[in-house]
C-alpha cells in the first residue's frame, strides 16, 4: 500500500511541472497593462494583450478581452518581451579546449541536464530563450536553442540543432580546418541545392545546412586581429548566416563589421580604452557604425544574467540608444538564432514569451514581477 501511495505521489509531482503551452489546449488569457513596450512596433498605453494556445492572438488599446479569458491586471506594470541569449554555456560540461577539429556532429542538445538550478535563476532573471554552444575549438559542433525550464531535455528544447558554432583562432591550423571542413561538404551541398539536404553522413548534414543558409553559423572570436583573418574567410560562403561572437576590442574595426554586414554579439560591458582610464561603450560604438548587435551577459552564469538588466541600463546611461538596447537583448539575437517569427518582440502570432516588470526594464532598479513562458506564468516573484 505504501509503495502504491508512493508512486501516486510521483506522479502528481510530475503532473505539476512546466510543459510547452500546447498541452494546454486553447486556454485563453488577457493581460491589462498600462505599457506594453512590443519593441519592434512601439508602446502601447493602457492596453491588452489576449493569448490563445500560447500565442498572441491579440495586442493593443482597444482590444476586446474575451468573456471567457483569465484575466491579469497589470495596470500599473510595464509588459515587455522575454530576454534572448544567443550563445551562452550555462549548465554544459564541455569547456573549449584543445586544438581545432571539426565535429559538425556533436550535438548540445544530447547533453542537456535539465535539473539545474542555474537554469531557474536565469529563468527568474526574465530570459525566456537560451542558445546553448558547445565547447572546442575549430568547428564545434551544433548548438541548441532552449527554454530555460522543463522536467526533460525534450521539454526544454526549442530547436535541437539549431545553429553551427564555430571557435576561430588566427592560425594556419584552425582555418585549414574551418575551409577543409566546408570544401569537403561541398559535393553534398551540389546534391542537395534546392531542396533540404537528408544526407546520411551526420558529419555533412550540418555543414550542407549551414552552407545553404538553412541555420545560422555563430563564429567566436579574440581581438581585431582575429576577426581581420576571420573575415576573408567568410567571403566565399555567401548563403550563410554568419554571427560574429566578439570581444570588446572589435570596436576598433566597426567600419568594417558594418561593411560586412555580419551582426555581431557582445557582453553589455562599458570598457577602458588600451592603455588608459577612458571608458568606451562598445555596443554603442558598434550601433552607431551600423553593426546590428545582440549583448549578453558579462559573465556567462546565473549571477550574470540576473545582473543583466543593471548592465544594460548602464550602457543607455552611457549613451547607447535605448530602442537599440531593447532590441539588441530581445529581437535582434532571436533574428539572429531565425528564431525572429516566434520570438523576441510582442506581435499577433508570436509565443507569449513575456516579461511583466515595475518599470521600464532599462530604468535602473525595474523589477521583474512575472515571467510567462508560451502564455503559462513560470515565475511570480515572493
Amino acid at each position: 500500500m505504501a509503495v502504491k501511495k508512493n508512486r501516486v505521489y510521483i506522479l502528481l509531482c510530475l503532473s505539476s511541472v512546466w510543459l510547452p503551452s500546447k498541452s494546454y489546449g486553447e486556454e485563453i488569457t488577457a493581460i491589462k497593462a498600462d505599457r506594453i513596450d512590443t519593441v519592434t512596433s512601439g508602446l502601447i498605453e493602457n492596453g491588452v494583450i489576449v493569448i490563445r494556445g500560447g500565442k498572441i492572438s491579440a495586442i493593443g488599446a482597444d482590444v476586446k478581452i474575451p468573456s471567457t479569458a483569465n484575466i491579469i491586471d497589470a495596470r500599473d506594470k510595464t509588459v515587455f518581451p522575454g530576454l534572448v541569449n544567443p550563445c551562452s554555456v550555462v549548465g554544459l560540461s564541455g569547456s573549449p579546449g584543445g586544438e581545432p577539429a571539426s565535429h559538425p556532429h556533436y550535438r548540445v542538445a544530447d547533453e542537456l541536464y535539465p535539473f539545474q538550478d542555474a537554469y531557474r535563476r536565469i529563468l527568474q532573471a526574465g530570459f525566456t530563450t537560451l542558445g546553448l554552444t558547445p565547447g572546442g575549438n575549430g568547428i564545434a559542433g551544433q548548438g541548441a536553442i532552449v527554454r530555460p525550464v522543463g522536467s526533460t531535455p525534450e521539454a526544454m528544447v526549442i530547436t535541437e540543432a539549431g545553429f553551427l558554432m564555430i571557435r576561430f583562432e588566427a592560425n594556419d591550423k584552425a582555418k585549414k580546418v574551418i575551409t577543409d571542413a566546408f570544401e569537403s561538404a561541398k559535393p553534398a551541398l551540389s546534391a542537395a541545392e534546392g531542396k533540404q539536404t537528408d544526407s546520411a553522413d551526420p558529419k555533412v548534414k550540418p555543414l550542407v545546412r549551414a552552407l545553404q543558409g538553412e541555420i545560422p553559423t555563430l563564429v567566436r572570436c579574440g581581438g581585431p586581429g582575429a576577426t581581420m583573418h576571420l573575415l576573408p574567410l567568410l567571403k566565399p560562403y555567401e548563403k550563410m548566416k554568419w554571427v560574429l561572437v566578439a570581444g570588446p576590442e572589435n570596436y576598433r574595426i566597426a567600419e568594417k563589421l558594418a561593411k560586412a554586414k555580419i551582426p555581431v554579439v557582445l557582453p553589455a560591458q562599458i570598457d577602458f580604452e588600451e592603455f588608459t582610464r577612458n571608458r568606451i561603450n562598445v555596443p554603442k560604438i558598434l550601433a552607431e557604425a551600423g553593426v546590428k548587435i545582440a549583448c549578453v551577459p558579462i559573465m556567462d552564469n546565473a549571477e550574470g544574467h540576473e545582473d543583466f538588466l543593471r548592465q544594460m541600463a548602464e550602457l543607455t546611461k552611457g549613451g547607447l540608444d535605448k530602442e537599440t538596447a531593447k532590441k539588441s537583448m530581445t529581437i535582434y539575437p532571436a533574428q539572429m538564432l531565425a528564431l525572429d517569427y516566434r520570438l523576441g518582440s510582442l506581435e499577433v502570432g508570436k509565443d507569449a514569451n513575456l516579461l511583466i516588470l515595475s518599470a521600464d526594464p532599462l530604468e535602473v532598479g525595474a523589477k521583474i514581477h512575472q515571467v510567462m513562458l508560451e502564455g503559462k506564468i513560470v515565475y511570480r516573484a515572493p
